[in-house]
């Protein structure tokens, strides 16, 4: 028996050291610092990403992580009292307002982000509305030749250019440089400051309609059969390519990954693609009999997005030809009567239908790679078909008739309209810059507020205003082009 004691007290004291160690392994961190008692609660508690998807294009906020604020900078004339931001926030944790709710951001919005333990982190949120264009230009033309620059926010007149014949086609800014051509059958270098005469080329064009394109110091004009290349600076012919014998240039070109795009208005081939440099033969559309050929292109002017070539027509709609191939995809023929040119943004393609006589006068939005119609808005007017529609804002504009229209992206609800005079009609397209929407109507062109059609000035240039669109020159060099401009996809 006198040994039975220290053989208990020995098995007692080892049974004491095991569970001594088992609690210290439960209660050791794992690596990282947490711990692995599934209990714990996470308390993170940030936001990772902010955005106003719902504009277009988005705009993504900045977030400074110390500081806990967001930010965001939105265009002139943006509406910013309901906006609706998408919220991305810490796993586990929510968010007070919520994600997809609207808020009214003229004013600091507080969000609180609650961890999954309870805590709490407050974000401050400030979004600011650019201001409008400041001493900028404005560059339209009239059927009396006249091609006036007035100051983008007031309306007051800079300087005029008087050419030889009327002016319809549309003002591009380039290089200090504005270009426009005449019914004298020449083509404009102006100094955009001055108006004085830079150069200009003789073509034998008599009613040019087309906006110049320019690009890598070249511009490139449709003055007849022929499409030109000219240097910007100087005026000298680079090269020239005939595409007919008898039809004419009469769209704007533009370009994309050195190649120029062109159309005649023709039968067959509709568009030709150039090389940007030389002038030679790249590409052209094919219909799919092989034929190349629409019922009449009209005055459409080609956009290039999403490895689609997009162009209207009086006769078949709209079309979208594969980029590589020239093959026909897909033609949308509810837009009959399109001398509109075509704006893609977002997936989207936008374009104005219906002239004199027809009732398919309505502006259209397409899925830009099916061409299946998500929305057609009614225009009770005549002439959409030929005014060039603008995205800007989540808002597309378009002119018809004697109205300026301003539609939502989204769902082609109406946002507003303006009908600042009567008995006039509207062939040019409005452009965008500063929350300002510029349009030529009848003899004036006006400038409004994008958000809501609200007139800012109007100034008369003396005679109509017919097919030439605004071009705006902001005082960074930023310049603003109108829908029919080969410059805007």
């Amino acid at each position: 028996m006198k040994h039975t004691f220290p053989l208990l007290s020995t098995l007692f004291t080892l049974l004491l050291l095991w569970a001594t160690s088992c609690k210290k392994t439960e209660d050791t961190p794992s690596p990282g610092g947490s711990t692995t008692n599934p209990g714990t609660k996470s308390s993170a508690k940030s936001i990772t990403a902010f955005a106003f998807n719902g504009l277009n294009p988005t705009v993504t906020a900045t977030i400074d992580a110390t500081a806990k604020t967001i930010s965001a900078t939105v265009t002139a004339g943006m509406d910013v009292t309901k906006l609706v931001p998408t919220i991305t926030v810490s796993d586990k944790a929510t968010v007070s307002p919520a994600s997809g709710v609207a808020q009214d951001f003229s004013k600091v919005v507080t969000y609180t982000i609650t961890a999954e333990d309870g805590s709490t982190q407050a974000y401050l949120t400030t979004v600011t509305v650019e201001k409008p264009v400041n001493n900028g230009t404005v560059y339209v033309g009239n059927l009396d030749g006249v091609l006036v620059a007035v100051d983008a926010l007031t309306g007051d007149k800079k300087w005029s250019f008087t050419a030889g014949g009327a002016i319809e086609s549309t003002p591009t800014v380039a290089n200090g440089l504005v270009y426009v051509a005449s019914w004298d059958k020449k083509l404009y270098a102006l100094d955009a400051a001055t108006g004085a005469k830079k150069w200009e080329f003789e073509t034998n064009k008599i009613h040019p309609f087309a906006a110049p394109m320019v690009a890598n110091g070249i511009v490139y004009y449709g003055g007849d059969p022929y499409l030109y290349a000219l240097d910007a600076l100087t005026g000298a012919k680079k090269w020239q390519y005939q595409g007919d014998a008898v039809r004419t240039f009469d769209a704007s070109p533009t370009m994309v990954d050195g190649i120029v795009y062109a159309s005649l208005r023709t039968f067959s081939p509709p568009v030709f693609g150039l090389d940007a440099l030389t002038g030679s033969l790249k590409w052209r559309s094919v219909e799919t009999d092989g034929s190349g050929i629409l019922s009449s292109l009209s005055e459409s002017s080609p956009a290039v997005a999403n490895g689609f070539l997009y162009i209207g027509s009086e006769g078949d709609g709209v079309s979208a030809f594969d980029l590589k191939t020239g093959a026909l995809k897909w033609r949308f023929t509810g837009a009959s009567i399109a001398n509109s040119s075509p704006t893609v943004t977002n997936g989207v393609l936008y374009i104005g239908s219906g002239v004199f006589g027809t009732n398919n006068k309505k502006l259209y939005a397409l899925n830009a790679t099916t061409g299946v119609k998500k929305w057609e808005y009614a225009i009770d007017e005549s002439t959409a078909g030929y005014s060039s529609p603008i995205v800007a804002n989540g808002i597309v504009y378009i002119g018809s008739g004697s109205t300026l229209y301003a539609v939502d992206v989204a769902s082609g609800a109406k946002k507003w309209d303006v009908k600042p005079e009567a008995n006039t009609l509207i062939y040019s397209g409005p452009v965008v810059a500063g929350g300002y929407v510029y349009q030529g109507i009848g003899k004036k062109l006006y400038a409004f507020d994008a958000a809501t059609g609200a007139k800012k000035w109007e100034y008369d240039t003396g005679r109509t205003i017919d097919q030439s669109s605004p071009c705006v020159l902001a005082k960074d060099g930023t310049v603003y082009h109108a829908g029919i401009s080969g410059m805007v996809q």
